[in-house]
């Protein structure tokens, strides 16, 4: 004889680790859906004041530490029965409390908590994203004039600055906000209303569920309130990014922070002796920043990997087991950029030995080149030919490129030129090389100044933009406290 449903390697195998996942993540969220929802009634006249008060009475007396602490006894299904079952108990009248679900499904409520779990982690991030950004910010203020080797292909390729570097990180941190804050307005709409897929006969008003919840609006369609899983999909894909973004960055930092390289000093809060080796200063907080960023992008790919073939509709794949990855994704990212942040905001760069190696391994002939160009009216395969045959012989001899060998490159081809050993000398310094790049996007100053202010003016409206979304939620709640707290005389 088969068992009724639910079966108890079903209890065990889903049901169990269901239920303590639901506590830890959205019993606030059930309790905060359970009251608007219980108030829309009312004020809608579905149900009468005296059930909606009996109703918001029981809500409120909850004790949710008692149910956080509660184990999964299989007498339920989940933990939404649950608190109808402790709702029912707390109003005494079983008819009164089953009106609370008049209106609406298990369908809607969860994609509704799921959100509502979901856009707090995401001004978490956010947050997180910005303090990176304004410690990159800070550094780049202190080093316009800080020369750097740049590297393509991992080898010394022109001389920059630390700024200008750096700036580019910010840059990228921008287009990360951007992308978050993107899929938050996106991801800040209300299903509740929805039902199973096609709505409800009954005549709710889902913009009211949505302001008491401090949402920006219902989502439009209902089938697609339930089917959609886009909410979570675009935010994962903007969080992909930045982690993808944070692993490069650490990974620069780390190779900088190797003896070899040995430009950039961690703060002693964040690097770690060995037990053996009384020389070392591992840079264990920027390791793990990689191995965090990289787990998480992981976790990541491991949901979208899960719903990028399910059905349109109504299923379990993208609900109670996939859910706790999303948040477990987000929460490490916020660990990644936000350890990153730290370690970073006292760290000291050893502008000397940059400013050394900016000027060599030939890392400046770029505008030597560009300096036959325009003082001889060279083409520049011509004007590169030369110069590359001059880095071959100086590569052999003692490594500086002399005056007499540019000339005798230059006539070689056919060519006399009119640069001076003054003008060779200056066509090789690494800060005329940064001095004349002065167009926008380049590593003079005066435009990494320039782009510096405009990635501030970016910064002050992302930190205005949070503000604005944390102080939406701050009185939403306070709104459904109002509610609730008139609805329950």
């Amino acid at each position: 004889m088969s068992e009724k449903f639910p079966a108890q390697g079903y209890k065990d195998n889903v049901l169990a680790d269901c239920f303590d996942d639901a506590k830890q993540y959205f019993l606030d969220q059930y309790v905060a859906v359970d009251r608007a929802h219980a108030v829309m009634l009312a004020e809608q006249g579905i149900i009468s004041a005296d059930e909606a008060a009996a109703l918001l009475r029981a809500i409120d007396s909850l004790d949710l530490q008692k149910i956080r602490d509660a184990e999964y006894d299989g007498s339920v299904e989940d933990l939404f029965f649950f608190l109808q079952r402790e709702i029912t108990a707390g109003c005494g009248d079983p008819d009164v409390a089953g009106k609370l679900h008049t209106a609406r499904s298990r369908n809607d409520i969860d994609v509704t908590i799921y959100r509502l779990y979901l856009r707090e982690q995401a001004l978490d991030l956010i947050d997180a994203c910005t303090m990176l950004r304004r410690v990159f910010l800070a550094l780049a203020a202190d080093h316009h004039d800080s020369l750097i080797p740049a590297y393509t292909h991992t080898q010394p390729a022109q001389p920059s600055t630390l700024a200008h570097f750096l700036l580019a990180m910010a840059e990228n941190l921008s287009r990360d906000i951007e992308r978050l804050r993107r899929a938050y307005e996106n991801m800040n709409r209300c299903p509740l209303g929805a039902g199973a897929i096609t709505t409800t006969g009954f005549d709710i008003d889902r913009f009211r569920v949505a302001e008491l919840l401090g949402f920006d609006g219902p989502t439009r369609n209902a089938y697609g309130s339930i089917a959609s899983v886009d909410y979570f999909t675009e935010f994962l894909g903007g969080v992909a990014a930045l982690l993808i973004n944070t692993g490069k960055f650490s990974q620069e930092f780390l190779l900088m922070a190797m003896m070899e390289f040995d430009v950039i000093r961690l703060p002693d809060g964040y690097v770690q002796s060995s037990s053996i080796l009384p020389q070392k200063r591992n840079p264990v907080a920027v390791e793990h920043v990689r191995a965090i960023a990289s787990k998480a992008l992981g976790q990541t790919l491991g949901v979208l990997t899960s719903v990028h073939n399910t059905p349109f509709g109504d299923i379990n794949d993208v609900e109670d087991d996939l859910q706790p990855l999303i948040y477990s994704a987000t929460r490490d990212a916020i660990r990644a950029v936000s350890l990153l942040g730290h370690t970073l905001d006292a760290a000291e760069f050893n502008v000397e030995r940059l400013r050394k190696r900016a000027g060599e391994n030939f890392i400046t002939v770029t505008e030597l080149a560009d300096t036959l160009v325009r003082r001889d009216g060279l083409a520049f395969s011509k004007a590169h030919a030369i110069v590359a045959e001059c880095v071959r012989q100086a590569t052999d001899a003692e490594g500086v490129i002399t005056y007499d060998m540019l000339q005798a490159a230059a006539s070689a081809t056919g060519h006399e030129l009119s640069l001076t050993a003054a003008d060779l000398e200056q066509a090789l310094s690494p800060e005329n090389f940064v001095k004349v790049r002065s167009i926008y996007g380049g590593p003079a100053p005066e435009e990494t100044r320039s782009a510096l202010d405009e990635q501030s003016r970016i910064h002050a409206e992302d930190d205005a933009w949070l503000a604005r979304k944390r102080q939406q939620l701050t009185e939403s709640a306070k709104r459904l406290d109002d509610a609730v707290t008139r609805g329950r005389i």
